[in-house]
């Protein structure tokens, strides 16, 4: 998560202290992800130094101190307005436990391969029953709650069209027939 880009965008609103920015953050994504305090400040910090954002003032914060808010540059909006129209570009996991279980396992003669991909595609439907029971509770609307279980349907039915494919695979200990 971008939590650069997160705080940018809420600054798009108009000035807002870091604890404003924390509970904006909040109250929009439904808290699914948590923002601690720190990450903003120090996030600000770092916007502020590389011309993103500037002190826009102070207010009294909720425990009567002040403290200053922050407003967005031209090059913040700027980079914003970049942000908002790129697409976003999932980085591949280095080290995928399950790839490297299931090709370990694909080489041990000693492992039922189709046993391991059997509990593994039974948990996996598992866990898409469980969040589709969950989704049906949830409104119709792009809350972050919903398109959070959405996405990791998604995700779960692509491991499960996953492990089919990897049992259609050949075996690489086995000869290929001529």
């Amino acid at each position: 998560m971008s939590i650069k880009h997160s705080l940018l965008a809420l600054l798009a609103d108009g000035p807002r202290s870091a604890s404003q920015l924390q509970q904006q953050f909040s109250d929009r994504t439904q808290a699914v992800w948590p923002l601690n305090i720190g990450q903003v400040t120090q996030t600000l910090g770092r916007l502020e130094r590389d011309g993103l954002v500037e002190v826009a003032g102070t207010i009294t914060g909720a425990n009567n101190r002040p403290a200053e808010t922050h407003r967005l540059t031209a090059a913040g909006r700027e980079l914003l307005d970049a942000w908002w129209t790129a697409p976003v570009h999932r980085a591949a996991t280095e080290r995928d436990e399950l790839v490297i279980k299931v090709s370990l396992a694909a080489h041990d003669p000693d492992i039922d391969l189709i046993a391991l991909l059997d509990r593994q595609r039974r948990s996996t439907i598992r866990q898409l029953r469980e969040l589709n029971r969950a989704s049906r509770s949830l409104d119709d609307t792009r809350t972050a709650d919903r398109l959070q279980v959405e996405r990791r349907i998604f995700d779960l039915e692509a491991e499960a069209r996953w492990l089919d494919r990897v049992e259609a695979l050949t075996n690489p200990t086995t000869p290929k027939e001529s």
